[in-house]
């Protein structure tokens, strides 16, 4: 599956995987599979009308979670608890995306990320402990994807928690200055968090791609016809 939502040859190709997942999946393992994408930049266009705009593949990751119709096709009810559950973390992922442009155009604070052994702020939480600000220290910073070589959009960052001694991989967005009161921002339930060992492995290999791969794609998609709409007609 993650081979499918990870594709580069076309964009089609992932969402496709997506509506698999939306329409056949267990809802209780939906969000672990859709939360490393809400905020992938890949553009894509759904619907054939020339004068709609292509969309990224977060938003329309975004809209198969929110939405109740894909194409006037009723999509599978989720479980209030499960629904709850999500938009929770939703307004949480968006906090963190919101925090992630805000560093990423101050450049001198992205400096300050990329040296290491710089002395931040990070976040933590695992399944017995609600998400929370740690003081850490930045022991690499991660350009290029491990395990398939693919660069990243954007870095990560391996982090040490020297309050606990435990080592983690965290996002741009997942990070602050020192010194940052955070002290007003909602944690989500243990329940809730997105930093357990399943949501770090998922993620790992996809975070972003790069537009090189976006290009190659275009060039494929001229000669077989890029404007049409992906409809599921029966299930």
């Amino acid at each position: 599956m993650k081979l499918m939502l990870d594709h580069v040859d076309s964009p089609y190709i992932r969402v496709i995987g997506f509506l698999y997942l939306r329409f056949a999946a267990d809802p209780a393992i939906i969000w672990k599979w859709f939360q490393p994408y809400l905020y992938d930049e890949e553009m894509v266009k759904i619907e054939m009308n020339v004068k709609r705009p292509e969309i990224t593949m977060g938003e329309f990751v975004r809209g198969l979670l929110t939405d109740l119709e894909y194409f006037r096709t009723r999509l599978p009810r989720l479980p209030v608890t499960i629904e709850r559950d999500m938009k929770m973390k939703m307004m949480e992922e968006e906090k963190i995306e919101e925090r992630a442009l805000k560093h990423l155009k101050d450049s001198e604070k992205m400096k300050y990320f990329e040296k290491v052994g710089s002395r931040v702020q990070a976040m933590y939480g695992d399944e017995e402990n609600p998400i929370t600000w740690y003081d850490a220290v930045v022991d690499r910073v991660i350009k290029v994807d491990d395990a398939s070589g693919v660069e990243l959009f954007r870095p990560k960052y391996v982090v040490t928690f020297p309050e606990y001694g435990n080592t983690e991989t965290v996002t741009i967005g997942e990070m602050d200055m020192p010194g940052v009161d955070h002290s007003q921002s909602r944690a989500p339930s243990s329940s809730s968090s997105h930093r357990d060992t399943e949501r770090r492995d998922m993620g790992r290999g996809h975070d972003h791609r790069r537009d090189y791969n976006r290009y190659d794609r275009e060039k494929k998609d001229m000669t077989i016809g890029r404007e049409y709409t992906i409809v599921i007609v029966s299930l």
